[in-house]
């Protein structure tokens, strides 16, 4: 990730590793492997909470190593959580698919160029091209 600075982790699990760019006001989950809804829930609330605490409107979610969104998984992120971060102030979520295609095939189901309220979410190919357009002034 050339363009983004680390940051500091605040979680690292086998399934996602969460950290948190102060430097480029960006909360960055890397998302592993197959996910439970349980694990999914985790790594969603952690996030909430800081997106709360620190006033953040920009999130990367990175699907590079995810193998697949289960259908609870869906459910749970397009009927819960991305009203729950809208609400939360968030604006932005960059996607990075996956190249597995079958993950790639969830992932974009759930995320592929949708508004929930004022929250848009786009998917890229690149972590660059994700957090380039993250770090663009949102347009009024």
């Amino acid at each position: 990730m050339s363009v983004l600075v680390a940051g500091e982790v605040l979680l690292q699990e086998s399934y996602v590793e969460i950290t948190y760019s102060s430097r480029e006001k960006i909360i960055i989950a890397r998302w592993k492997g197959f996910l439970t809804v349980e694990q999914t829930r985790r790594g969603c609330e952690l996030m909430s909470k800081v997106i709360a605490e620190k006033g953040l409107s920009r999130h990367l979610s990175d699907h590079a190593e995810l193998r697949i969104l289960g259908r609870e998984v869906q459910e749970y992120l397009v009927g819960t959580w991305f009203y729950e971060v809208e609400r939360l102030g968030l604006r932005k979520i960059a996607v990075r698919v996956a190249a597995d295609i079958f993950a790639k095939a969830t992932v974009q189901k759930v995320n592929t160029e949708q508004q929930y309220g004022q929250l848009s979410i786009t998917t890229f190919g690149s972590c660059d091209a994700a957090v380039k357009w993250l770090k663009q002034e949102e347009e009024s």
